[in-house]
């Protein structure tokens, strides 16, 4: 656990990174190429 009461100098006395949760990785082959018609209407694009 990092010390904020006393940083120590291995990370330049700045906090460490944030915690990161892992995603689960998508089946392979369930990437779509275009967004369905219902949500292509809604996107907007800049």
């Amino acid at each position: 656990m990092y010390n904020r009461v006393r940083p120590h100098s291995s990370l330049g006395y700045r906090p460490p990174a944030p915690e990161t949760i892992k995603m689960p990785a998508w089946p392979l082959g369930s990437a779509a190429l275009r967004l369905p018609p219902r949500l292509a209407s809604e996107a907007i694009f800049n």
